[in-house]
């Protein structure tokens, strides 16, 4: 099943980021699209699950960095 629009936009937010600032978290999302944390969160694990191994949380900065083995899903 695929998600809605607002949520692939969502996804795709994530994706840009990862790609071109090696970094994202859920305070970007949460700013962009006016979301709440928990919102952010499940967006994150849905977009870890439908792209395994981009991103790699790093608990040092307390967000998810661009994985060596990266490959752009929306590019």
């Amino acid at each position: 099943m695929s998600p809605n629009y607002a949520i692939e936009q969502r996804l795709r937010l994530l994706d840009f980021l990862l790609e071109h600032y090696g970094h994202v978290g859920r305070t970007e999302l949460c700013a962009f699209f006016g979301i709440s944390s928990p919102c952010a969160s499940n967006d994150i694990a849905m977009y870890n699950e439908a792209n395994p191994g981009n991103a790699v949380y790093d608990f040092k900065r307390k967000r998810w960095v661009r994985s060596a083995t990266f490959k752009p899903r929306y590019s």
